[in-house]
């Protein structure tokens, strides 16, 4: 997981710059369609008459409309195709307010002095993204501050502690994150949530079966989309590659077990086998094991065993984590973390994984947990 943590840092400060090419559709308006889409007036004291205020998206900058203060006032019209977070910048200053709308009527007001604190109402989606930014803005920061230390501890106990501890604070990320969807379905601003702590779930698996319980109106903007790509991304090959993918054959790899002897997965031909791929540090990984035991223990004397391959890099943290959790199968490891060979050969981007394999060495499936192990093995071992 912690290979992943850089991709966070890009997400702790809201919008998301660049994020997407072409960013949402508009249509400009004017004063004979008032009710045809968004309007925002506002009156920011400290600008000077004749200022030009600039309304653009947060997410790739594209100009919607401008507009010059009057009296101390100035109003924005448009159209937007999705709802978006937009952008509004003054010419000559570098204070800017971001706000999220659909085709809402708003108003706003404050002092240029004490931007940071301007009202904004009339959106409900607006108080929606306020409400996430002071929710998880400073879980983000403490995150993203964590990764740097981790990264520079070159002592291995230390670091797979702060790993653990890392992996927990994400746990509450995602745990806050759904709680936050749960009560907000049909929300844009739930898409932008998940679309924020999508780097810190394990795979596509479980994140997907949680973006799906939003609804499709939940969906329908830049967010969605580009989580939409995301998942279908995970499911597809690398560019000119089937390694790893259903159907193919599985690729012969070697590596030394517990007590340092060479195991091959062709030395498994003849069974059907699972290849797990954890680590002693990964939550999600340890949170795993127990269906995996439970598989194991179901259907070991019906020609299925599972081989894992560890990522870890302390050997006495892995011996400890093989015994705390019963793993009782054969493991393999290099003790290279995310530079494990077989992880690499398989292109393993994030923990727990795993491959079934059949006798013949096929790859009949991948990334399968929980009760959908036990079925798939009862399907293929009936």
């Amino acid at each position: 997981m912690l290979n992943n943590m850089k991709k966070i840092l890009a997400l702790l400060l809201l919008p998301f710059f660049g994020m997407a090419q072409g960013g949402q559709g508009f249509t400009p308006i004017n004063q004979t369609q008032p009710n045809a889409g968004f309007v925002i007036k506002g009156t920011i004291s400290g600008l000077k008459d004749t200022t030009e205020v600039i309304l653009r998206s947060a997410n790739d900058q594209k100009l919607i409309t401008s507009t010059k203060i009057s009296k101390g006032s100035f109003t924005l019209k448009g159209k937007l195709t999705d709802p978006d977070i937009l952008r509004i910048s003054f010419t000559g200053h570098p204070e800017i307010v971001d706000l999220f709308l659909k085709n809402d009527a708003v108003t706003i007001t404050g002092d240029l002095a004490d931007i940071k604190n301007v009202k904004i109402k009339g959106s409900p989606t607006n108080e929606e993204f306020q409400q996430f930014q002071a929710q998880f803005n400073p879980m983000f920061e403490k995150l993203g501050a964590m990764v740097p230390v981790i990264k520079a501890e070159q002592d291995t106990r230390k670091r797979d502690s702060m790993i653990k501890e890392y992996n927990g604070s994400g746990a509450l990320v995602m745990g806050a994150a759904q709680q936050f969807i749960k009560e907000r379905l049909n929300s844009p601003v739930s898409a932008l949530v998940l679309f924020a702590v999508m780097p810190l779930y394990p795979g596509p698996v479980e994140f997907e079966a949680v973006y799906n319980q939003l609804q499709a109106s939940a969906k329908k903007n830049i967010y969605g989309k580009e989580i939409d790509k995301k998942l279908a991304a995970s499911k597809a090959p690398a560019p000119g590659s089937q390694v790893g993918m259903v159907g193919t054959q599985a690729l012969e790899f070697t590596q030394t077990d517990v007590n340092g002897k060479p195991v091959s997965l062709k030395s498994f031909r003849g069974k059907y086998v699972l290849v797990d791929f954890w680590a002693s540090w990964c939550r999600p990984c340890r949170a795993e094991n127990p269906n995996v035991v439970n598989a194991y223990n179901t259907f070991k004397d019906k020609n299925f065993t599972v081989l894992g391959v560890s990522l870890d890099q302390s050997k006495p943290n892995w011996l400890d984590a093989i015994k705390a959790d019963n793993l009782s199968w054969t493991h393999v490891s290099d003790l290279k973390y995310w530079s494990n060979e077989v992880a690499q050969l398989y292109q393993i981007q994030s923990i727990p994984a795993n491959l079934l394999i059949d006798p013949t060495g096929k790859i009949i499936a991948r990334d399968i947990r929980g009760p959908e192990l036990e079925l798939k093995l009862k399907e293929v071992l009936k």
